[in-house]
C-alpha cells in the first residue's frame, strides 16, 4: 500500500465516522428543525420512521473513530504520509471527536439544557 492510500483511508475513515454519527441523528432532526426554525411538525411526521438507525449509526460511528484512533496511534503499520503530515491527520482526528460526540450525544443532551434553563 502506497502513502498515499494510507493517507486516503484515513480521511476517508473520519468522513465515514462524521457521515454515521450524522445520520444517527436523523430521527431527532424533526424536533430539531422545530425548535430552531419554527417549522410545522405536520411535514416531519415519516422521519421519526427513521428511529430505528439511531443505535446501528452511534455504533458505526464510534467504531469508526475507535478504527482512526489506532490506525493513528497504536498501529504497527503507522500511517506514512506524502499529501498530509501526520501532525495534521492528528489534528483532523481531535477536531472531528467533539463534532461526532456532539451529533451522537445531541438528542439525549438538547432536552436536557432546554429543561434546566426553563
Amino acid at each position: 500500500m502506497s502513502a498515499s492510500n494510507g493517507v486516503k483511508s484515513g480521511l476517508v475513515t473520519l468522513l465515514a465516522a462524521l457521515v454515521a454519527a450524522g445520520a444517527s441523528t436523523l430521527c431527532c432532526i424533526g424536533p430539531l428543525l422545530y425548535l430552531l426554525f419554527g417549522i410545522s411538525a405536520a411535514g416531519l411526521i415519516g422521519i421519526p420512521a427513521l428511529d430505528w438507525l439511531q443505535i446501528p449509526m452511534i455504533i458505526l460511528s464510534v467504531g469508526l473513530m475507535a478504527r482512526g484512533f489506532w490506525r493513528l496511534y497504536l498501529s504497527p503499520k503507522p500511517i506514512c504520509v506524502n499529501v498530509v503530515s501526520r501532525r495534521v491527520l492528528e489534528w483532523l482526528y481531535w477536531l472531528s471527536v467533539p463534532l461526532v460526540l456532539l451529533l451522537i450525544t445531541y438528542p439525549w443532551v438538547l432536552p436536557w439544557i432546554l429543561e434546566t434553563m426553563e
